[in-house]
This record gives C-alpha cells, structure tokens and sequence, in this order.
C-alpha cells in the first residue's frame, strides 16, 4: 500500500512534526512557517522540478520544512524570506541546473 499524498491542510502537522519542543515556536509563528512551507512547495512544483516528483515528495518536503524551521530559529520571521532562503537552499544543494533562484 502506497502512502496517501500529503495535502494542504496537512502542512500544519508537517510542520509540527518536524519542531522539537525545547524549540517550541508560538501559534502565529508556526501559521507563519506552515505557509512559508507550502509556498515554497508550490513555487519547487511550478518550476518543473524533479524534486517534486512523488518518490522525492516526502522527503523533500521534510528537507525544506526543516530549512525553515531552522531558519525560524535563527531569528527569520518573514514569509517571504523564509521562501526565498528555502528556494535558494535548494536550488544550491539538490537541483544541478535549475531555474529555481531566479
């Protein structure tokens, strides 16, 4: 039996999942970070690439919401830039060409 795609609205969870709880982030950070993360998976998917692919998607998706957490965690409150580092974080370290950072 295959695993069920995650959706929307498990993004939250997704989040959560990955947060520790000596790092614990406050309920409109965590809002924050749960759109940061589905945003920057809708711009990887938009772009083409490969990484986005169902055999990837899982941990892809942990890869990218760890980034922002850690992120988070380093001071990064900004949606957008949240995104922004997330998307170039992967463009740098997992797509060999790719158009993602532009």
């Amino acid at each position: 039996m295959r695993p069920r795609p995650l959706q929307t609205g498990d993004t939250m969870a997704e989040v959560l999942g990955f947060s520790r709880r000596e790092n614990a982030f406050a309920p409109e950070t965590i809002e924050i970070l749960a759109v940061a993360l589905e945003e920057t998976w809708e711009q990887l998917q938009k772009s083409g690439s490969g990484l986005t692919r169902p055999a990837y998607s899982r941990v892809m998706r942990e890869v990218v919401a760890r980034r922002i957490m850690e992120m988070a965690q380093r001071g990064m409150q900004d949606r957008e830039a949240l995104v922004t580092d997330a998307i170039q974080f992967i463009a740098a370290n997992y797509e060999q060409s790719s158009d993602l950072s532009t």
